[in-house]
């Protein structure tokens, strides 16, 4: 994923920020003990969430333990972490086959010739991303099948150059809909996950573009607001239509978390301030610090 998806930190209290980086370390010691620890390299912000996400959507407060450590990296000062529990593995093994099918994506469009020769003669499709595959394939064996297919048209959605926006957008928006309401009991955390999902899912696939659209000009990359637009002046001309379209996505998301929060035993759960944090807060900072920068 994208590493878009994070607090505005400033604006957590101080229990709410610790809880957050205790979340943080445990999806680093979850990958790190059910994929591999080459999977570590993979965390993000992005997972982070979607492990806040669904501890919030199942209301699994019960299952959240908080324990010190000494970081390998950082072994002066004991932290804590989260203990491993049923959402950080769905998190952590969402990262390990994702990351598997960004790298099989990343060979195969480099024009690089000596890296292509590297990675398919004397590294096969890599053995630490495979093993990491086929460790997350043991406890969620459904996930190759859920991410794969959709993966693979938006490849060719993107190797055909395609101009739709909405096109691109939305291919990769339902498949984080279908990540985020995966295994979801009840029609209400089904419409609910869904809604978060897809939009989020719209939402950093267009602030991804976004924010690559000049390296990927100058690289001569695909990037669907290239295709459309041509150059950045054509593309300044209609920022404010894009802005509008963006922050409509999260409003839908925050709108659905919101209708989540209408249930009184959701309402107590201890991660909905850094959720909503995230979702009123964070991705609005990151929103406007990349629409800025194109400006």
């Amino acid at each position: 994923m994208f590493g878009y998806v994070k607090p505005l930190s400033s604006e957590l209290k101080v229990r709410e920020f610790e809880l957050y980086k205790s979340f943080y370390c445990g999806l680093c010691k979850t990958m790190g003990k059910k994929i591999s620890s080459f999977s570590r390299i993979m965390l993000n912000y992005d997972m982070v969430f979607l492990t806040l996400l669904r501890i919030a959507l199942t209301n699994t407060n019960e299952n959240i333990e908080n324990l010190a450590f000494r970081c390998k990296l950082k072994p002066t000062k004991k932290r804590n972490y989260i203990k491993s529990n049923e959402s950080l593995l769905y998190s952590s093994c969402i990262a390990a086959v994702l990351s598997y099918y960004k790298y099989i994506d990343d060979i195969n469009d480099t024009k690089n010739i000596f890296k292509k020769f590297f990675a398919k003669i004397f590294f096969p499709s890599s053995l630490f991303f495979s093993r990491m595959k086929k460790k997350a394939q043991r406890y969620y064996p459904e996930f190759d099948g859920l991410i794969k297919p959709a993966l693979l048209k938006l490849s060719e959605l993107e190797k055909n150059k395609c101009q739709s926006i909405d096109e691109t957008a939305s291919c990769f928006a339902e498949l984080m809909k279908n990540i985020l309401s995966f295994g979801l009991k009840t029609p209400e955390q089904i419409k609910i996950s869904e809604t978060i999902g897809w939009h989020l899912g719209r939402w950093l696939y267009i602030i991804d573009a976004l924010d690559d659209f000049d390296k990927d000009l100058k690289k001569n990359r695909y990037n669907p607001f290239i295709e459309y637009y041509g150059d950045k002046n054509n593309l300044i001309k209609d920022i404010e239509i894009i802005e509008f379209s963006l922050t409509s996505s999260l409003n839908e998301i925050n709108d659905a978390f919101s209708f989540l929060n209408t249930n009184t035993t959701v309402e107590n759960s201890c991660v909905n301030p850094v959720v909503l944090n995230i979702i009123n807060l964070g991705l609005c900072q990151q929103q406007e610090k990349i629409l800025n920068k194109l400006r």
